[in-house]
């Protein structure tokens, strides 16, 4: 096995294992909310995050991407790559300054249009730790370029492990439970001590600017933010359609009934980001150099381990999802009648897995023309899958309900492959 190969197996392993830490932190976090406190709580907790989701992706505005591509085409310069680094802090400094202020600004309108005051004080609490996010993203970033694959799996995880930890803490000094609606805080605590533990990573990279020059790589990330900010938006969008639109067209119970299913793709679907994660900065270097041939090997053997790993999951998955959902639901009248509706969500999650299965090999590789600096064309990518999402769930849905949602969105999995093979191809003489 040689020295390349076996780095990349093990930087998948670790993640993956953070990948673990994650799924298994959110669990504990939602569980011990709603045991330790109430439905509201945890209702209130899941709004303010949402509104911390959307904002933080405005709030790094894709220089987080720049970053770890610049870094990963200068590989071996330190100099250039501290500039680099340098020259992404200062505008994700004053971006996450001024969406920190406009979310703070912003939560009263946020919660009068969820109609719960409550969720006011969420945001409130959830705040500070957007303005750290920002900055920590560009941090990860910096291991990610340089491919600290083993660092990047560790402060991954341990942003989900401090979150737990702060959630113990909360209650610990709450024991009254009375200050349910300010639980969101758990963010911001894990976020400050995560750019304290990242200081150690991005410290001795910038210690060895000289005097190269960075306020031109400060311009550069902005050129490439206001290109690529819209796709992360877009991202995240593209992961709730389905869910958003059945609320449209269906009862909240229907809603309830597929989210399981969503939730369980999405775990699966985060598999494949961890290989992206691991892809993206050999992307970014190979792409710079121009050394189509070797990446294209790349890409070619990751495809197909992919694409066989990733039919094992889906087939196993499909397989032991009833019985999962027994397991979880059933026992009890109650719960019995639980475990037949959420059973309906069956037939979803088995075309959301097709979905996943079909698209696996490319799902590594989707931010190709991010990692070649062709932001543009990756948000027109994002958009143009997005489109094809919702069309395909407003046409779906009042057809055939839940399974409509599902196949719509396996589908635009499914037909963003192409998309993503054409583009990159025109864009820059790749064939993926």
């Amino acid at each position: 096995m040689s020295d390349e190969k076996r780095r990349f197996d093990t930087a998948v392993v670790w993640n993956v294992a953070s990948l673990a830490v994650l799924g298994v932190s959110g669990i504990l976090l939602n569980y011990l909310i709603g045991k330790q406190y109430d439905e509201a709580a945890l209702g209130v907790f899941n709004q303010a995050l949402a509104a911390y989701i959307f904002f933080s992706q405005l709030a790094v505005g894709g220089i987080n991407a720049s970053t770890l591509r610049a870094i990963a085409e200068e590989q071996g310069n330190a100099k250039r790559i501290a500039s680099i680094v340098l020259g992404a802090y200062a505008p994700t400094l004053v971006l996450a300054t001024l969406t920190t202020v406009l979310l703070w600004f912003a939560r009263f309108a946020i919660a009068d249009w969820l109609d719960s005051p409550a969720t006011a004080v969420g945001i409130a609490a959830i705040t500070p730790g957007l303005f750290f996010f920002a900055l920590n993203k560009v941090g990860m970033a910096v291991a990610n370029g340089r491919q600290r694959m083993r660092a990047f799996a560790v402060y991954s995880a341990l942003r989900y492990a401090l979150i737990l930890l702060a959630l113990v803490g909360f209650l610990v000094l709450d024991p009254e439970r009375a200050r349910g609606n300010q639980i969101a805080f758990v963010f911001s605590f894990s976020e400050a001590v995560l750019f304290l533990v990242l200081l150690v990573e991005v410290v001795p990279v910038v210690r060895s600017s000289g005097r190269e020059p960075w306020r031109g790589w400060a311009r550069e990330h902005l050129r490439y933010g206001v290109k690529s900010a819209a796709s992360g938006v877009l991202l995240e969008l593209n992961a709730r359609v389905d869910v958003l639109m059945i609320g449209h067209f269906m009862a909240d119970r229907f809603v309830g009934i597929y989210t399981i299913a969503a939730m369980v793709a999405e775990g699966v679907y985060q598999l494949l980001v961890v290989l992206q994660n691991v892809y993206n900065p050999i992307l970014a270097r190979e792409l710079g150099a121009k050394r189509f041939d070797a990446l294209l090997a790349t890409v070619k053997r990751g495809r197909r381990r992919t694409y066989a790993a990733l039919a094992a999951v889906g087939v196993v998955a499909v397989l032991l999802y009833p019985h999962v959902v027994e397991f979880a639901f059933g026992g009890g009248t109650g719960a019995t009648e639980q475990a037949t509706a959420f059973a309906a969500s069956w037939v979803p999650f088995c075309w959301l897995m097709l979905g996943i299965v079909l698209a696996s090999g490319y799902i590594p590789f989707a931010q190709t023309l991010l990692m070649a600096n062709r932001p543009g064309w990756h948000t027109l990518y994002m958009v143009l899958t997005v489109l094809i999402n919702v069309i395909g769930n407003w046409i779906l849905i009042p057809i055939w309900g839940l399974p409509g949602a599902a196949l719509s969105t396996a589908n635009s999995m499914f037909l963003s492959v192409f998309l993503l093979k054409a583009l990159v191809r025109a864009r820059t003489g790749l064939r993926l």
